[in-house]
């Protein structure tokens, strides 16, 4: 697999050490298993949000999911009672729209596999979806997938096209349990076209954690990166030199060899003073 840090010429994933002696002054977040499960809201973590938003934490929020847009998560967030606006969100729909236009021109046929709200980021780019000879096959979540797809994604990748697949997640967490999600697909197609080499986006690589701290203007060893999974949100936290808090929860085989969390904790609550800077007293 390709990544897309190797394709901007950055050295392979790496760890980072991050120093652990300095107040937190900013906070990036996964979505998906830390604010909510499913169309569940995490009840600790809604309290810690809407306090760190009261008294002036700044955060962010990064997700490999490619089902919403930035508008449709920050949507979300504010209706479970977490404060939220598009900006701060950072999701791989961007990250796809960003590679396809820097590296391959909108004359290029691109078949994806993924809902809506991809699809349309893709058009809005002025790239035409396709399911005949595409040069492109973009692999995002995908409720309906079904054999169709998969039979065109294979042949157009037998044919040469570039694999680009959201994110690497095997699983994805959902009310009440967990769902395949886009590295199964990705796996598929690599089992079936050997020579293919996927572009990977999304977590563990730290492009989307460097877009959010950006955004947050915090330093790098002031900000920590939270999230409930250690082979995409810790190891992307790693890699972008920061502190990296686990959440611990139910995640099957949540283990890397070689990436350590900083801290775990069993909510977000736990993440108090003096550590935390803007923490509600």
């Amino acid at each position: 697999m390709i990544t897309l840090a190797e394709l901007n010429g950055i050295p392979a994933l790496e760890q980072r050490v991050a120093p652990a002696d300095h107040p937190i002054r900013g906070i990036i977040s996964d979505l998906d298993g830390v604010a909510y499960r499913g169309d569940t809201p995490i009840e600790d973590s809604v309290k810690a949000f809407l306090g760190w938003s009261e008294r002036g934490l700044p955060y962010a929020f990064v997700t490999n999911n490619s089902t919403k847009s930035a508008a449709q998560f920050a949507a979300k967030l504010s209706r479970i009672g977490i404060p939220a606006e598009p900006s701060q969100v950072f999701t791989t729909i961007s990250a796809v729209t960003s590679l396809l236009e820097r590296r391959w021109a909108r004359t290029t046929p691109v078949f994806a596999i993924g809902e809506r709200p991809l699809l349309e980021a893709i058009e809005d780019s002025g790239y035409r979806l396709t399911c005949v000879e595409p040069k492109i096959v973009v692999l995002g979540f995908d409720a309906a997938f079904d054999y169709v797809k998969l039979r065109t994604a294979v042949r157009a990748a037998l044919a040469g096209a570039t694999v680009i697949a959201t994110n690497p997640d095997v699983l994805t967490p959902v009310h009440d349990g967990y769902d395949p999600c886009v590295g199964v697909i990705t796996a598929a197609i690599a089992a079936a076209v050997p020579n293919t080499k996927p572009i990977v986006l999304g977590k563990p690589q730290p492009f989307l954690i460097e877009q959010a701290l950006a955004h947050l203007g915090t330093a790098r060893h002031e900000t920590v990166m939270v999230g409930d999974q250690i082979g995409t949100d810790i190891a992307a936290g790693k890699a972008a030199g920061m502190r990296s808090i686990l959440l611990a929860s139910d995640v099957p085989f949540n283990a890397v060899a070689d990436v350590v969390p900083d801290r775990i904790i069993a909510s977000l609550l736990d993440l108090a003073p003096p550590e935390t800077v803007g923490w509600p007293r």
